[in-house]
């Protein structure tokens, strides 16, 4: 039950929360090897990850990186670019990290556009009065393609990857200091797919007197990597189509000064953030965004009785973007202004909430949104160990700018745009129960939510190949040579567009436990998630003969890219100073894809027969406590080396195995 501050911007145990929110330790992030934050959230119930679009609970599909629904924090503040409101997980400073908390629902009235589909906050851990350095090491090996998938790397090694990471935080008198560096250099389990990254933060904190702290956080990432669009064909599947990998540069720079004020009754915040963002294309176009952020923020306890039930959270925002570009956006600037309200009341048993939020959008000086929306929560303790929860609120999230003024390549394939698009808006509902129990010295909580989210106007991206009317005479040879990978290629775009209506309803139930009997521990999470994603207004245009998958239900009812049935489990087992774990992750087979896949993708079709049932991947780890507080951990993943695959023409990495060393002193 531990203390969590993201689901009302004050802090509670997470058993009060009036809405779903999960909480990963800093254990969770390390035990199997999660060297980026996505990668443990893909681990955590109700959460899934396709090449960096984050959807919680289904509320994303995919969109080759362009938006997200889900609003990603640092410390409380936003992470999203200003160019195309993506997530770079590489400049999340996960060594800094104390714990994530996850927001399963939208958080729109506190969080603004982009928590239409829920909020993941990072917070980052403070200097302590003893100095303390942690030591984070690694390297490992993936092994050859399983069986049906040819060997790109017959006759040679296959590909590595290796990394470290080293932190210390301590105080000098009334400063305090977090410093850190982390490098990671991985080869790609696929051909041409390499990344090379390096990434510093520096974060000063000083206490003024008289409850006033000021501070500033400073971090920046060189990341070198490359854009993989499709594989060759379903048995080439660990080699990219000829032309369709691009190299990309990223370089991200973040700037936080900020200062507090912590009184009796009343508490100030003022916190800025300066981010940019850049990204050089090939050396053949750049997008440039910067992000200006300000919050200020109080929280207030009135006087006498009435303090001791009653408290108001209240802010101001302002966010400003510039984005610079030669073809890729163009030049852009957008303005967003908001104004946020809580209020939260506790009494005995019972606490509510109810809050408020109105937020201007303005593009190139044009208004493209105004939008006021509500919340409210309760959260009813029947017993001591027992809590009842329901909420419901609304959401919204305005189109980035790369969703409406986009021209570019994303590998090999044109990410279009449409500057018309609408702001997506949404009504959520949930109800929930969690309750806490203890067998001897065994402690648990069962927590079970059902949940349903209207949309309007949600924007979904297409895949399409749009064939010219005439053909010119590369094309002729192409298609004599039955070459339809090369004519996708050349012919593929990705486009967006609003959806009039959808609907996603489903149940989540998650269970934990853990206990301690002399040498012996025990610590397990299960959680399963089945959600319904539902195009209330789906294309009447005849379907295409696709894959057979069709054949039993018109699939153009479900939403794209989401999963029916999520299952995650994790078990660890101690003795004395060894530990043995157990993750677990499965996902049905999404059902909706873009049928232009079916038709210019090699191998498509029959790879997605083969794996009808879904995708079953376990990973183990072994660990052992060395000398005082060093610890030597085998990690293996997708141990059973299955093929799986996240995306169409987009194989998932195959069983790889990592020696990790960590140490605290």
């Amino acid at each position: 039950n531990p203390v969590i501050v993201t689901a009302g911007r004050n802090e509670q145990m997470l058993s009060r929360a009036q809405i779903s929110t999960g909480v990963l330790q800093i254990r969770d992030l390390t035990a199997n090897n999660s060297v980026t934050p996505d990668d443990a959230l893909n681990r955590s119930p109700g959460v899934h990850v396709i090449r960096g679009q984050i959807s919680i609970r289904g509320s994303s599909g995919y969109t080759l990186g362009v938006g997200s629904r889900v609003m990603v924090l640092l410390d409380g503040l936003p992470l999203l670019t200003a160019e195309s409101g993506e997530i770079l997980w590489n400049f999340l400073p996960i060594e800094n990290t104390s714990q994530m908390e996850v927001i399963k629902g939208p958080g729109s009235a506190l969080y603004g556009s982009g928590a239409l589909g829920g909020v993941i906050n990072l917070r980052s851990v403070l200097p302590r009065v003893s100095p303390v350095t942690e030591i984070t090491a690694f390297g490992g090996r993936f092994d050859r393609p399983p069986g049906y998938h040819s060997d790109p790397w017959a006759g040679g090694p296959t590909p590595g990857k290796a990394g470290i990471s080293v932190s210390h935080r301590r105080s000098f008198g009334k400063t305090g200091l977090v410093a850190s560096l982390n490098a990671v250099s991985d080869d790609g389990y696929r051909v041409g797919d390499p990344s090379r990254r390096i990434r510093g933060t520096l974060h000063v904190r000083q206490k003024l007197g008289g409850g006033w702290t000021a501070g500033l956080h400073v971090s920046h990432l060189t990341d070198s990597t490359r854009l993989y669009t499709f594989w060759e064909n379903d048995t080439s599947a660990f080699m990219p189509y000829p032309g369709s990998t691009n190299p990309q540069l990223n370089h991200r720079t973040m700037a936080d000064p900020y200062v507090e004020y912590q009184g009796e009754r009343l508490s100030f915040s003022l916190k800025n953030r300066f981010y940019r963002s850049y990204t050089n294309y090939n050396n053949e176009d750049f997008g440039l965004g910067l992000m200006y952020y300000t919050e200020a923020q109080a929280r207030y306890r009135p006087a006498g009785s009435l303090g001791r039930h009653l408290r108001f959270t209240g802010g101001l925002v302002q966010q400003t973007g510039q984005i610079r570009s030669d073809r890729l956006y163009g030049n852009q600037q957008t303005v967003n202004r908001s104004i946020y309200s809580q209020a939260d009341w506790q009494q005995g048993r019972l606490e509510a909430g109810l809050g408020a939020r109105a937020e201007w959008f303005l593009v190139n000086g044009t208004q493209k949104l105004f939008q006021p929306v509500l919340r409210g929560g309760l959260n009813f303790a029947y017993s001591a160990s027992g809590n009842l929860r329901a909420s419901a609120g609304q959401g919204f999230r305005s189109p980035s700018v790369a969703e409406m003024y986009s021209n570019t390549f994303v590998g090999s394939v044109r990410l279009a745009s449409d500057p018309q698009l609408n702001a997506e808006l949404s009504r959520s509902i949930e109800l929930g129960i969690h309750q806490r129990f203890n067998i001897g010295k065994l402690l648990g909580y069962f927590d079970l939510a059902w949940f349903q989210t209207r949309y309007d106007s949600m924007i979904e991206y297409s895949f399409g190949v749009y064939i010219p009317p005439v053909w010119d005479s590369q094309d002729s040879i192409w298609l004599s040579e039955g070459n339809l990978g090369a004519i996708a290629q050349k012919y593929a775009r990705f486009q967006p567009a609003n959806i009039v209506e959808a609907r996603i309803s489903g149940l989540e139930a998650v269970v934990g436990a853990t206990g301690r009997w002399g040498h012996w521990g025990f610590r397990w999470q299960a959680g399963y998630t089945y959600t319904l994603p539902m195009n209330l207004k789906p294309s009447t245009i005849p379907r295409a003969d696709t894959s057979g998958l069709s054949e039993l239900v018109d699939l153009r009812k479900y939403l794209k890219y989401r999963y029916l049935h999520l299952l995650r489990t994790d078990l660890a087992v101690e003795w004395k100073s060894w530990t043995l774990g157990v993750n677990t992750r499965y996902n049905s087979v999404i059902l909706n894809i873009d049928e232009d896949f079916y038709r210019f993708m090699p191998g498509l079709i029959d790879y997605r027969i083969r794996s009808i049932k879904g995708d079953l991947l376990t990973d183990l780890r072994l660990g052992r406590m060395l000398y005082r507080n060093w610890r030597l951990s085998l990690v293996v993943r997708n141990v059973g080396n299955r093929s799986w695959m996240p995306l169409p023409g987009n194989i998932g990495e195959q069983r790889n195995a990592i020696l990790q060393l960590t140490g605290r002193f």
